[in-house]
Formats: C-alpha cells, structure tokens, sequence
C-alpha cells in the first residue's frame, strides 16, 4: 500500500483500482522484478480513510471536512458501482478545489466510473488530465493503462501501444504487467507486426506462467494471420452446413477446430489476413452478406 503521509498538502492515499499515424518504436521488456500486487481494493479504501484520519489530527484541513465528505462519497460510489453518482461526486470535488494536489487522482478514478457509464471520449480526457497533473506512481501508469485500454478496445494499436510503452520503461511493482505484455503483443500483431509481438508473449509467456493471461498469450502464440469466423459448432455436420452457405456467397471458407467452455468445437472460417485492419474489411462484407462474425487470429 502506497500512502503519501499527511503534510502541508494533506495528499489522499494514492489509490489504485485497478492503424492511425506512425507506429511508435516497441517498448522495452520490463525489469523481471515487477510484480502484480493483488490488495483489493477494500482494502485500499479502508487505507485511504485512514489517511484522512491522520491527516485531521495532524491539524490539516484544506478547504474543511466538505471535500473530504465530497471525496468520500465518491468514493464510496465507485467501490459500490454506483457510476453516475460518482461522476457526480468527483465533479463536485473538482469545482471545490479546481487546483487541488490531489486532483490527477480524482480524474482518475471519475475517469473510471466514465468508462463503466461507456463514455471513453469524456473518460479519455480525464485519464490524460490525471497524467498531465503529476499525479505519483503508480496512478499515472495506472492512468496510462487505462487510456491504452480505451485505445486497445477501438484497435487503435499505436495509440494504445504508445502508452503502454510508456508504463513498460519502468513499471512500478503496482502494475499488471501480464496484462500490459499482453496487450502490447497483441497491439502489435493486429498491426502486422507478427515477430515483434512475439517477443513480448513469449516473455509474459516465460515469467508469469501462471497468470490468467498467460494461457491467451500461448493461444496467441501459434498465430501469425487473422481469419474471420462465422460461427463455432458442436456438430461439425452443422458447422459444414454454414460453410457452404459462406461459399456459396463468394467466400473461400474451412473448418477449423477450436474450444468453447471447456468443449470441442468446429468452426467456420474464412480467409488469412496479416493485419486486423484487412480482416476488419473482410469480416464486414461478410457481415454484409448476413453472416455473423468473429476476427480471431
């Protein structure tokens, strides 16, 4: 737990929750000592209310008991995913301290309940705000993981690899850094860059085995093209069926087997595309020939 102790600035408990332009330079492998610290986030607001504490008896108020009543109420919102609530609460704080030290942390997580309220335009720009305020590690890498999520899921690659290269020059022990290889192996694959992703899979692949993601990382692993798929089936009598269907719309279409659930499956696929951007174009004329679609490398 990283608590800035209670001083003349009265900091909150830095708190953790957990292809467009040019393609940026691949980020650096990361030290083997970062870890993943698994606190829970109960745990890390049972913390920060004891930061507060401390810091009213150490004759420290700021603006009084209204914004630390303000912030906990947000807070709390977050914790219990009441999102609109803690939009509103955090906004409130902000308008009462605009210049506050503490504020790239209340972007942060505002920027968080935004993302639950599926707004990532507006959450964006509070994830940059956090970083553009100074805020101490790990928020900012926090920070930056979050807004190369929101890229990630747009496959916006480079976007996304950009700040996930800035996390991966020096991760803080805070950081998931499974999840962040991961991301950027994957990121730099859907750009064609089918080598260079490699290395950064195998190397989470090596070093945190036993991570959730490491078996995705391994499944990742075996791929070097893109295929689209229609459909997955536990009958490969059926599964044949709706290949002639996409055949006989213009498509060249194979059987491939996969798993769902724990379960062997025969799916339906179509074509091998080196980047996710040529197989995006596939799998809406495939779409558009009323055919469901999945891109899987």
């Amino acid at each position: 737990m990283f608590v800035t102790p209670p001083g003349p600035e009265c900091r909150f408990v830095r708190g953790l929750y957990g292809p467009r332009g040019k393609l940026v330079e691949p980020p650096p492998l990361p030290r083997e000592s970062a870890s993943v610290n698994r606190a829970t986030f109960a745990a890390r607001f049972l913390v920060l209310s004891a930061v507060f504490a401390m810091a009213a008896a150490a004759g420290c108020d700021r603006s009084g008991q209204a914004d630390r009543a303000v912030f906990d109420s947000g807070y709390a919102a977050l914790e219990a995913g009441q999102w609109d609530q803690a939009v509103k609460d955090f906004s409130r704080y902000l308008r009462m301290d605009p210049d506050s030290p503490n504020r790239g942390e209340v972007y942060y997580y505002r920027g968080q309940a935004l993302v639950h309220l599926k707004r990532p335009d507006e959450a964006k720009a509070d994830f940059l705000r956090a970083i553009g305020a100074g805020v101490h590690e790990p928020v900012d890498q926090y920070a930056r993981i979050a807004l190369g999520n929101l890229y990630y899921e747009e496959a916006n690659d480079v976007e996304a690899i950009k700040q996930y290269a800035a996390v991966l020059k020096n991760p803080h022990s805070e950081v998931p850094v499974p999840l962040v290889l991961l991301r950027t192996g994957v990121a730099l694959q859907r750009l064609g860059k089918w080598d260079t992703g490699k290395r950064y899979l195998e190397y989470l692949v090596a070093h945190y085995p036993k991570t959730a993601v490491a078996g995705q990382a391994a499944r990742y692993l075996q791929a070097d093209a893109f295929s689209v798929q229609t459909g997955a089936f536990s009958s490969r009598t059926t599964a044949a069926t709706q290949a002639r269907q996409v055949q006989q719309a213009g498509f060249a279409a194979q059987l491939a087997p996969v798993s769902g659930n724990g379960r062997p499956l025969t799916a339906v696929q179509v074509g091998r595309a080196r980047t996710y951007a040529e197989a995006s174009v596939l799998a809406n004329r495939l779409r558009s020939a009323g055919f469901d679609t999945l891109i899987v490398p």
